[in-house]
């Protein structure tokens, strides 16, 4: 059995490609620029490994359950740099404390989304905020063994699907390995962000350099808005605007382009594979109306008895209304 009978099933995490000893596999590219795989059957070897290492031929789900509810940064400079409650940059300033490193989704100097790895805070400020493309890994899933078989510790924080391909990848438990996924909505292609960027980029006579979707320039109610920092003729200007304006942005909250598995998900489920579930928490005054929303606040979900572990040496760092699972 190989990677090619996985159709549109395939979610994008291009770990295939990483693992096949002969460079068999290559991706097309379909009309929405989203990536599938096919073989080279000459060179194929029909070794399998391909086929092992797929999320969506073999899903990756928990059957733990810990803690679940309500949290945020106490520290409200990292609660502005995030896209809700802050969580992710509280943990991932643990690991990198303990001289561990972390890897996310950044924008590269091209606005590709791609895997980096931070080593200290500096390095970790591309990671902070939602980015609704997929990310491609990047061939970090190597680096990322390497890491943990060193000794060090590891934070990975990516879509369930990511997650799950990273743990069919390395094929055993690492104690010092963090995963952490989010409540996924959905990717969109990097093609079609591209495709929007240029199309902003004429529309505005400029070329845009950063985009954050998600900008709190107010509070957590501004997540309809996103930002843009441009330049023009050697001078710079910052633009800021609704989701309606970005076409990219504004489908996205349609739901009008993800990628085809994302809308039968195989991993949106109760049995998560990361060690820790974060996510917005929206209508939290349902629950608890002396909770402020707009402040930002963030669900999560503790899966695994190490992330509760984990969880619970924030204490200090968070603050934290445990619910009812």
């Amino acid at each position: 059995m190989s990677i090619g009978i996985v159709g549109k099933k395939c979610c994008g995490c291009r770990t295939c490609i990483t693992v096949c000893p002969v460079d068999a596999i290559s991706f097309v590219i379909d009309k929405y620029g989203f990536e599938f795989p096919i073989i080279e059957q000459t060179k194929c070897l029909n070794c399998g490994k391909c086929e092992l290492v797929c999320p969506a031929l073999h899903v990756v789900t928990g059957n733990e359950r810990y803690s679940c509810g309500a949290a945020c940064a106490l520290d409200s400079n990292i609660k502005k740099q995030g896209s809700s409650g802050g969580l992710f940059g509280v943990f991932a300033k643990r690991i990198l404390v303990g001289n561990g490193i972390v890897f996310g989704a950044a924008f590269d100097q091209d606005l590709k989304l791609k895997t980096a790895s931070a080593e200290n805070e500096k390095e970790l400020e591309p990671l902070y905020k939602s980015k609704y493309i997929l990310c491609d890994t990047n061939n970090q899933f190597a680096r990322i063994h390497k890491e943990l078989t060193s000794g060090r510790d590891v934070l990975y924080c990516s879509s369930p699907c990511q997650i799950a391909a990273l743990k069919l990848y390395l094929g055993e438990n690492h104690e010092n390995l963090l995963t952490v996924d989010f409540v996924c909505h959905g990717v969109g292609s990097q093609s079609l962000f591209d495709k929007s960027i240029a199309f902003s980029q004429k529309k505005l006579d400029c070329t845009i350099k950063k985009v954050i979707f998600r900008y709190k320039f107010k509070n957590a109610s501004s997540h309809y808005y996103y930002y843009y920092y441009c330049e023009k003729e050697n001078q710079s200007f910052e633009k800021r605007d609704i989701y309606l304006s970005f076409p990219y942005y504004n489908a996205y909250c349609k739901q009008l382009l993800c990628r085809d598995c994302c809308y039968y998900c195989q991993y949106a489920t109760e049995g998560r594979a990361s060690d820790v579930t974060i996510g917005d928490f929206h209508r939290i005054e349902r629950y608890n109306k002396t909770i402020d929303r707009m402040a930002g606040v963030s669900m999560y979900l503790c899966n695994t008895k190490k992330g509760q572990k984990f969880f619970d040496s924030l204490s200090d760092k968070l603050y934290v209304e445990k619910m009812d699972w």
